[in-house]
């Protein structure tokens, strides 16, 4: 019965660990767009003839400020996205050993 079940446990896992793989690519791409418009932002800012209390040098001050708050979020979500990829690679090791387990006791052969 252990066998049954770590087959179908590994194969959920996988699959989750699939999807927050999946998620982590898409959260990394997004970082690096954050930080790519944030420093087009600063490069703008730098090189304009913009008075530092003008609307337009607020208006863009803001922006960078808000990218960079979404890059911090976006790295908090990786963070924890690699977090959960690593808890299932330990629960795919952990079926791993329940299904080597099941398989040995299934063909051992027991003296009556």
């Amino acid at each position: 019965m252990g066998l049954l079940i770590g087959i179908i446990r590994k194969r959920f896992l996988v699959l989750q660990k699939s999807n927050a793989a999946w998620k982590l690519q898409l959260i990394t791409s997004a970082i690096a767009a954050a930080q790519n418009s944030a420093n087009n932002l600063l490069q703008v800012r730098t090189t304009s003839d913009y008075k530092a209390e003008s609307l337009i040098a607020k208006k863009l001050q803001e922006r960078q400020y808000k990218l960079n708050s979404l890059e911090t979020k976006l790295k908090q979500q990786k963070q924890t996205l690699e977090l959960q990829i690593q808890e299932y690679n330990a629960e795919i090791k952990s079926c791993d050993d329940m299904i080597s387990n099941g398989i040995s006791e299934m063909f051992s052969y027991k003296a009556a």
